[in-house]
């Protein structure tokens, strides 16, 4: 059997690879197409124009400028780069458990975060979480391995990617106490990048605040019991649910039963581990009383962490190992299963919105809703529901998340208004469309 486990980790990997290609050529949602987008727009107008309305560094935007000026800006393509970050992330992980525990640790994280729902959701998403959960699990490597220079260049990278990823930084402090002055040094990069970043920050920074008491406001995760008890769960489960409610709070208790225990038995496991996957949650708790940033997904940096832990407690339980590391691999392999093949679960579909649409006009309640369809070709059509005067016999109207981009249900009110009445509504996969047609006397009348 020995002979055969240097196979095991090449193995993983492609098993990592063959997941995340399945359901690659999904619908890009919303946000994925604002990065489809600001990859098309000239460099300057990313940091005059976009940037500073925007909540995020620069450094993934300017990733996927070079990414698609080479490869295209199809959806497979637009999403490669994190899914070959995905998948470094799980090497990263293999040698930091190696590292701190032993290489059956290390195999056992990097399967599990190979087949996590969650990691393969954001492994198969044009967004930069990423990024930021690889350039995360790479610093860990780097500050273990005491490799301050490359240490300290990734810390830079990873305030340039995600501004949530950077509560990692208090771990590290923390941690190298005996090395403090090599650690202060390692954080030159970042505070020399943030010195040249900190106005277009500050301007990020006073448009977030200003939404405060908004439904964007609790939108983008405030701290709430709910929005805590998400993390541990979309961690376990990744993006899927159930409708039932009681199966759903059912399996979900049973599930959260099997990972505390699994979190007891690696308590003497490395304090880095730990630090890791508690620390950055406190802060976001903390923080997300101020601003909006407790959403599960903004914490996917702490996922690593939390399989090379569930691996140690796995590797910790003794004669029972075995049939508790199935129990784990068969939830993550059920419900990525679950998520890969099942569109429910998978991406807003404005492309198939866009097909059904066609040549029609489409009009909108804000203009920060149309990037997807401008993607996909429909951009001269859109009107927004201020300059509407009607004229068209047929036109759709955006009834994506109205009560948040309309809360006055303004937009429809105009177009009923103009003489149009609805004939049906279409939902795919949550982007909503209503469609109208003038009565014919209003119609013969002008």
């Amino acid at each position: 059997m020995r002979k055969y486990i240097k196979f095991a980790l090449p193995g993983i990997i492609f098993l990592a690879i063959v997941l995340r290609f399945i359901s690659l050529n999904q619908s890009l949602w919303l946000d994925e197409a604002t990065t489809a987008l600001v990859a098309r727009m000239p460099i300057a107008d990313i940091f005059t124009k976009f940037l500073p309305g925007d909540f995020h560094p620069p450094f993934y935007y300017l990733l996927m400028k070079g990414w698609v000026l080479l490869f295209g800006a199809s959806e497979i393509s637009l999403r490669m780069p994190s899914v070959i970050l995905g998948v470094l992330t799980i090497y990263f992980v293999y040698l930091i458990a190696k590292k701190l525990s032993s290489k059956r640790t290390a195999l056992i994280a990097s399967i599990l975060l190979a087949t996590s729902g969650l990691a393969i959701y954001y492994s198969q998403e044009a967004r930069m979480y990423s990024l930021a959960a690889a350039l995360v699990t790479l610093s860990v490597y780097l500050f273990v391995e005491k490799k301050w220079t490359l240490f300290g260049i990734t810390l830079a990278l990873i305030g340039l990617t995600d501004y949530v990823a950077l509560s990692i930084i208090p771990v590290f402090i923390i941690l190298s106490l005996k090395d403090i002055k090599k650690m202060f040094l390692s954080l030159v990069p970042l505070l020399v990048a943030f010195a040249f970043w900190a106005p277009t920050f500050v301007r990020q920074l006073g448009g977030g605040v200003a939404q405060r008491g908004t439904a964007w406001w609790s939108l983008l995760g405030t701290t709430t019991f709910k929005n805590i008890l998400l993390i541990p769960t979309k961690f376990i489960f990744g993006r899927i649910g159930f409708d039932n409610r009681v199966f759903y709070g059912a399996i979900t208790l049973l599930a959260f039963s099997l990972f505390v225990f699994l979190l007891f038995k690696a308590k003497k496991a490395s304090k880095t581990i730990w630090f890791w996957l508690i620390s950055p949650i406190i802060i976001g708790i903390l923080v997300g009383l101020i601003i909006p940033t407790l959403s599960y997904f903004r914490f996917l940096f702490c996922l690593p962490a939390f399989y090379i832990l569930i691996a140690e407690g796995i590797e910790n339980v003794g004669k029972a190992k075995y049939i508790l590391l199935s129990l784990v691999i068969a939830i993550n392999v059920l419900s990525s299963g679950y998520y890969l093949t099942n569109p429910k679960f998978q991406r807003e579909d404005w492309r198939g919105i866009a097909q059904v649409v066609g040549e029609d006009t489409i009009v909108y309640p804000a203009n920060s809703q149309k990037e997807a369809l401008v993607y996909y070709q429909l951009g001269n059509q859109i009107v927004n529901f201020t300059d509407f005067v009607g004229g068209p016999q047929t036109i759709w109207l955006s009834r994506y998340v109205w009560d948040i981009f309309d809360p006055t249900d303004a937009a429809r009110i105009k177009v009923e208004s103009l003489g149009y009445n609805k004939v049906s509504e279409l939902n795919l996969n949550g982007v909503e469309f209503w469609q109208y047609s003038r009565a014919v006397q209003y119609a013969r009348g002008n």
